[in-house]
């Protein structure tokens, strides 16, 4: 199966700050000793800049923009002087839709040597923002490294100058502020937002990581729970399934579309052909069924083609399920009982799946890790999934079945926003 990433759906501008924008006040004159040191207008441009004040509080911004321009016009204009000004500015620009100009006075005023701090860190977001919209990555990066010296940080502007990186091509140093967005949110207990993760993901997509890239796709299934991220989740971790053990790469495989069937995402004719191979290999008839019958009712399999393997899955399945309890009588050791236990999942018997496959793991030997598998997605059909997380944590095995074990962890620990898919 090909994997095609849509980087695409990476829009070019993503929503990380958020504009909040305020008129900053006029300082009075010093009142006393102790505010004698406090910034000041100066008095040539006292008058202009009131009235521009008085323009943007009755929402006038063609006279506050009029104002502002004059002040400009002023000689001997001090570092306060401009800074208010460019303040001013960049309010009545923003409001009158001016994005470009507005950018222009709020970078000034970021630059200025007598913005307060407090005022500094409050326009940092806006003004990356304004940046971001406009595509000026190498701005975005010179108000992030204004905004890391402040210490005004969030996850928010992490984001932002992480993708201003993506667009430019630099992989790696989008890669370190997304992730530093996404350590950040996670430190203060928020989900980190979904743009962050596609541009970590993508990232690592760019630079053929698979791993990382897997890991990303992991924390966006995990968190938002999108059936197209669980497409690519899923199929690229068939694709990349650890060599090794031939059996248990096929259970693996089969447990990997197993919870496919729980997630909403999509289907092609070769999942559900090498679902049911899957399933036929380990003579999982009840699985194979199930995935001839979805095949068959979504139109993708031409039926006089698969005729004959269905009726093959048929007549194994009518052998198969009946004697099922009187193969597990006569099973005496973990891998009879892990094979009775594949079974009953096959069939939807997931209460006698869990209770086969927790006699399997007390058997012991060498099919261990595939009945923890199996009890935990029973468990998981069964609605127990605090007893399915206990049941995969510190999963060791073969390393296509850690893989899946991996997997359904992902769906297990999925967070509260991210939707449980009803169960096909």
């Amino acid at each position: 199966m090909k994997k095609s990433m849509l980087r695409a759906a990476l829009v070019a501008c993503l929503p990380f700050c958020a504009m909040a924008l305020t008129v900053v006040t006029i300082p009075a004159q010093a009142a006393d000793k102790d505010k004698a040191e406090a910034p000041k207008v100066s008095k040539s441009v006292s008058k202009v800049l009131s009235e521009c004040k008085k323009a943007l509080d009755a929402k006038d911004y063609p006279t506050a923009i009029a104002k502002c321009t004059e002040a400009k016009g002023t000689a001997d204009l001090t570092d306060y002087d401009n800074y208010l000004i460019n303040r001013f500015l960049g309010v009545a620009y923003f409001q009158t839709n001016d994005r470009a100009k507005a950018e222009e006075a709020f970078v000034a005023v970021l630059k200025n040597p007598a913005c307060p701090l407090e005022d500094r860190q409050n326009l940092i977001g806006p003004a990356l923002s304004l940046a971001s919209e406009l595509n000026n990555s190498a701005l975005v990066v010179e108000l992030g490294q204004i905004a890391q010296k402040d210490k005004v940080t969030n996850p928010d502007i992490y984001g932002t100058i992480a993708q201003a990186y993506y667009g430019a091509n630099d992989s790696q140093n989008a890669i370190l502020y997304a992730q530093k967005g996404i350590d950040l949110a996670a430190s203060q207990g928020k989900v980190p937002q979904y743009a962050i993760y596609q541009i970590l993901t993508f990232s690592y997509d760019k630079l053929k990581d698979r791993p990382n890239e897997l890991k990303g796709l992991a924390l966006m299934a995990r968190d938002y729970g999108k059936a197209e991220d669980w497409v690519y989740l899923l199929d690229i971790s068939l694709e990349t399934l650890p060599a090794g053990n031939k059996t248990a790469r096929e259970v693996a495989a089969l447990d990997i579309y197993r919870l496919r069937l729980l997630v909403g995402a999509n289907w092609s004719s070769s999942n559900f052909l090498e679902a049911a191979d899957a399933a036929d290999a380990i003579r999982a008839f009840g699985d194979e069924r199930t995935f001839l019958q979805m095949g068959i009712a979504k139109g993708v399999f031409n039926q006089a083609k698969v005729a004959p393997t269905v009726a093959k899955n048929a007549a194994d399945a009518r052998k198969d399920e009946p004697v099922l309890p009187q193969v597990e009588k006569a099973a005496r050791d973990g891998k009879a009982l892990t094979s009775v236990a594949e079974a009953y999942y096959g069939y939807g018997r997931y209460a006698d799946a869990a209770r086969v496959a927790q006699s399997a793991i007390a058997a012991g030997g060498p099919l261990v890790a595939e009945a923890k598998l199996v009890l935990a997605m029973s468990q998981t059909r069964q609605g127990n999934e605090a007893a399915a997380k206990q049941t995969l944590t510190g999963f060791t095995g073969d390393p296509a079945l850690v893989r899946a074990a991996e997997l359904w962890s992902v769906y297990l620990n999925r967070a509260p926003q991210a939707p449980a898919a009803a169960a096909k």
